[in-house]
């Protein structure tokens, strides 16, 4: 029983992390934040992000917010229909559909609830 218990807890382990991707922002700190008064966010998906994958999840989002990809640069442009902290939150739950857990900005490594407090939350004018 103990052996079945610590093969499930492996998997679910290895499960978990394997999903945690990592999402690169090509703007700088000053840049985000200035994007940020916007609405506007930026990040780079992982090699292997397609347009559909994409799409299979932004279409359950049309009304909170916009964006286009980039399929050779894996660049993701996000824009709110109506920017507001509600919308923010969505673009995170979005990221998190992608299975994106993690957001590089520079040298520094966020994961979605700590890039949202820094770059996102309390922007809105």
């Amino acid at each position: 029983m103990r052996y079945l218990i610590l093969v499930f807890l492996t998997a679910g382990y290895t499960s978990i992390n394997a999903q945690q991707l990592v999402a690169i922002s090509k703007l700088t700190n000053q840049e985000i934040q200035q994007e940020a008064k916007k609405g506007h966010f930026q990040w780079k998906f992982p090699e292997g992000t397609s347009a559909a994958s994409l799409e299979k999840t932004a279409q359950y989002y049309t009304t909170y917010f916009t964006y286009t990809f980039n399929n050779d640069t894996k660049l993701v442009d996000v824009f709110p229909v109506s920017d507001s902290e509600d919308t923010r939150r969505i673009m995170l739950r979005f990221l998190g559909a992608n299975q994106v857990g993690k957001i590089l900005v520079g040298v520094e490594e966020f994961d979605l609830y700590a890039y949202y407090e820094k770059f996102m939350k309390s922007k809105v004018d």
